[in-house]
């Protein structure tokens, strides 16, 4: 039920949003999500802890913001029974604690709570201070602000501040980097195209 409760949350922030306007991949996202809910099309990965989750007990789940309250506090009851992960490659770069305070839980797509090859959406946490270094992957993304504040840059261009219900949007292999804020951050993303390849860091001189 947790998480069924989860994806549900995340099919009503998607569908009638108003980014998918602009962006049309979230109201891709959110079709796949509302066919899964009506087709039982619901996995339940082994769940998988990682130290970031402990991060959630610091969140607020109040919030003003249209459809933020519902997800957070779907995100927070389910926490303990997900699958958390990190990007492989990113542990063997990475520091120590980048990796302690930073992971995610992929609710549609490869080993989600719905299966799909070709849309992938979940919610990431990133801890105080973390700096996530440029990277690029070769599906398109959105990202919203769900908690916290962070600053984003894309390509050589300048950093632009976001804050809760704001969005940053990424065309495939976009050059992209993070800086977070001074409290825990949570990022709602949704990936359309080639889902099935994971993000790579830009390493210095490419």
């Amino acid at each position: 039920m947790l998480r069924r409760d989860l994806v549900a949350a995340l099919a009503g922030f998607y569908n009638g949003h108003p980014d998918a306007e602009r962006f049309s991949m979230l109201a891709e996202v959110g079709r796949h999500l509302t066919d899964a809910l009506e087709g039982g099309g619901l996995a339940a990965p082994d769940p998988v802890h990682l130290p970031v989750a402990c991060l959630l007990e610091e969140i607020d789940l109040r919030s003003g913001v249209q459809g933020v309250g519902p997800v957070l506090r779907a995100f927070a009851a389910a926490g303990p029974v997900l699958r958390w992960v990190q990007t492989p490659a990113y542990r063997a770069t990475l520091s120590q604690h980048y990796i302690d305070n930073y992971g995610y839980v992929r609710v549609i797509g490869r080993s989600g709570l719905v299966e799909s090859s070709v849309v992938s959406a979940g919610l990431g946490i990133w801890g105080a201070g973390l700096h996530y270094p440029r990277h690029k992957h070769p599906a398109e993304e959105t990202y919203h602000v769900l908690h916290g504040a962070a600053s984003f840059q894309r390509g050589d261009g300048p950093w632009e501040s976001k804050c809760v219900g704001e969005s940053v949007h990424h065309e495939p292999w976009e050059r992209h980097a993070q800086l977070f804020g001074d409290e825990t951050c949570v990022l709602l993303w949704a990936w359309t195209g080639e889902v099935t390849v994971d993000a790579q860091l830009i390493l210095d001189g490419e």
